[in-house]
């Protein structure tokens, strides 16, 4: 009877501990999920506070003036250039989409959490699927 307990207590164990761990996995998922709408919400609001003027509502700029962010081959190819343009600004001439611009980036004077916001916002955004951008990454970026 002992005996019997025993495994009988080995395999309720095992499989309450199975269980546990599924609901673990799918509870973190929602919360992941939770924070990426947050952060693209807010991404949101702080391009129209802070980039819409340049870069118009649609990401697509003004050509041979402000250069587009929307399905932009600069933004694929010079992630770490584009985020110290915009954390510091910057007076040199860029080439997107074969357009060569040559206007003044202000530096956006947003904090790093909030241009990891905006970044992956706008990675995200009309067409662009460029993945995410994160905090070490943008507090890596040095002048």
């Amino acid at each position: 009877m002992n005996k019997q307990n025993v495994i009988f207590l080995t395999i309720a164990f095992f499989l309450i501990s199975c269980g546990g761990s599924e609901k673990k996995t799918a509870k973190n998922e929602v919360v992941e999920s939770e924070i990426s709408t947050n952060e693209l919400e807010k991404g949101e609001q702080l391009y129209r506070a802070k980039c819409m003027n340049c870069h118009m509502i649609k990401g697509g700029g003004i050509e041979k003036v402000f250069p587009p962010l929307a399905n932009s081959d600069y933004l694929k190819k010079n992630r770490e250039d584009a985020i110290k343009m915009v954390k510091f600004g910057s007076n040199k001439p860029i080439k997107v989409n074969g357009v060569k611009y040559n206007s003044l980036m202000p530096a956006s004077g947003l904090t790093d959490k909030e241009l990891v916001a905006v970044f992956n916002y706008i990675l995200n955004s009309w067409g662009n699927d460029y993945g995410q951008v994160s905090l070490e990454e943008v507090e890596a970026v040095k002048r």
